[in-house]
């Protein structure tokens, strides 16, 4: 659509992961310094950031969703696309969030809690 030249947009690549709770406490406990005392997975819908509004709404969810994501890739599009032109990313993000209010279904935020306790030493 002209807003990206085809060349950089195959060459852009933002690598994402996201670890299963049994990585994390995998991890942990090979490291050695911590004992996990807790680990949890909290599970809240994307619109439950809404004030408490319990109604799906798509396009607020998009937007809440575009809003994270330019969170973190913003500044990896202006070095990769060049630069700083904020009309540029502005008008890549709204067609973002119009695609996303087009895609999205119900959407829920998980993140993982990690309560550590350090081990001692036995030094």
């Amino acid at each position: 659509q002209g807003l990206i030249p085809e060349g950089k947009l195959d060459t852009y690549n933002t690598p994402y992961y996201e670890a299963f709770s049994e990585d994390v406490r995998a991890e942990i406990e090979r490291e050695g310094s911590f004992a996990v005392d807790r680990l949890e997975i909290i599970v809240i819908p994307w619109d439950g950031c809404n004030g408490g509004v319990t109604q799906y709404d798509r396009a607020t969810t998009a937007r809440n969703m575009g809003k994270a994501i330019r969170a973190v890739n913003e500044a990896m599009i202006r070095s990769h696309f060049g630069g700083g032109d904020v009309e540029f990313v502005d008008r890549l993000f709204q067609k973002f969030g119009r695609i996303m209010v087009d895609d999205s279904k119900e959407v829920e935020h998980v993140s993982i809690v990690v309560s550590v306790i350090k081990k001692q030493s036995t030094v």
